[in-house]
C-alpha cells in the first residue's frame, strides 16, 4: 500500500492527478500514450510571430484585432494582446462582442464592424492561401482579421516546443510506447508540430 501511495504523492507533486492505485497498476499494460500538445509538448504561451498586412497597414490591424480580443480568454486571444502591449498599443473601445467557438471572434471597434478568426471562417473572401499554408506548414496557427467582406491582415501565432518535449518522446518510444499527441489546432500546424 505505501508504494501507490508513494507514487500519487510524488506524481501530485509534478502536477500529475491519478486517481488511485488501481490507474497506477494498469499503467503497466499500456501501450500508447497520447500528450495534449498545447502546454504539454509546447510552453503554453502562444506568441504573434508574424504579422501581415493585406487591406490595412501592420501597425493599424495589430491595434484593430487586439482591440477585439479584449473580449476573449482564447490563449491566442492573449497572444494578441501580449504583442499590442509590448508595442506601447493604446487600444480602441470595443462593443457588441460575440465568440463563435472553434471560428473566431466579433465586435465593433470604432464604428467599424470587425471578425478575427481561423481563415475557414472566411470561405467568402479572397485569402492568400500560399502565404497561410506556408505559415501553417511552419507550425503556426494563422488568424484572418477582416471588415465586411475584405481581408485586412493575417497574423501568425506560434507556441514554441518545450526544450524537453523532443527528448521525452524519445524516452517514452524508447520504451516502446506509442506516443499520440492530440490537439484542436488545424491539421497543418499540429502536423508541423509532430515532426518537430
Amino acid at each position: 500500500m505505501a508504494t501507490p501511495t508513494a507514487a500519487i504523492s510524488t506524481a501530485a507533486r509534478n502536477g500529475v492527478l491519478i486517481k488511485g492505485g488501481g490507474s497506477i497498476e494498469s499503467l503497466t499494460e499500456a501501450d500508447t500514450l497520447i500528450l495534449d500538445k498545447t502546454g504539454t509538448l509546447t510552453r503554453g504561451e502562444p506568441l504573434v510571430t508574424d504579422l501581415l498586412p493585406l487591406a490595412l497597414p501592420a501597425e493599424p490591424a495589430l491595434i484593430l484585432a487586439a482591440a477585439l480580443e479584449q473580449g476573449s480568454e482564447h490563449p491566442l486571444a492573449r497572444a494578441i494582446l501580449q504583442r499590442a502591449k509590448a508595442d506601447a498599443a493604446t487600444l480602441p473601445r470595443l462593443s457588441d462582442f460575440r465568440a463563435f467557438p472553434g471560428k473566431g471572434v466579433e465586435g465593433t471597434v470604432d464604428g467599424r464592424r470587425l471578425r478575427l478568426g481561423a481563415p475557414a471562417w472566411f470561405a467568402e473572401l479572397a485569402l492568400p492561401t500560399e502565404q497561410i499554408a506556408a505559415l501553417q506548414a511552419r507550425g503556426k496557427t494563422v488568424v484572418v482579421l477582416a471588415e465586411n467582406n475584405v481581408a485586412l491582415a493575417l497574423l501568425a501565432i506560434a507556441d514554441p516546443l518545450r526544450e524537453t518535449s523532443r527528448a521525452a518522446v524519445a524516452r517514452l518510444t524508447a520504451m516502446g510506447l506509442k506516443v499520440v499527441m492530440l490537439t484542436g489546432d488545424n491539421i497543418a500546424t499540429a502536423a508541423a508540430i509532430a515532426l518537430e
